[in-house]
């Protein structure tokens, strides 16, 4: 990994929160449960709508790597739940969101 997903940080060659890891759960968790589209959303944490959506899609954030197209379980804390991560998947495939 040559970079370090938002509310991460590299540190000593590992992936640790960054100081702002905890805006992470709470995109994850405003994008669930309000109704606000994905541009409100980006704007309102400074992010492209482009960049939410990869926040909202990276495995990263449940202690998983993807490397490959294959899933890899981390070394790292994860931010999220997997439970929180699922639902928001189900979410934007509902809303036929890629």
């Amino acid at each position: 990994m040559s970079r370090a997903p938002f509310g991460y940080k590299i540190q000593n060659k590992k992936i640790v929160f960054a100081e702002n890891y905890r805006v992470v759960e709470d995109i994850f968790e405003e994008f669930l449960q309000k109704k606000i589209s994905l541009r409100k959303l980006s704007e309102k944490h400074k992010l492209s709508v482009n960049g939410l959506k990869k926040v909202l899609t990276n495995f990263t954030y449940i202690g998983k790597i993807k490397f490959n197209n294959q899933i890899y379980e981390g070394t790292h804390e994860p931010i999220i739940s997997s439970t929180l991560f699922n639902h928001v998947q189900n979410k934007l495939e509902r809303l036929g969101i890629k």
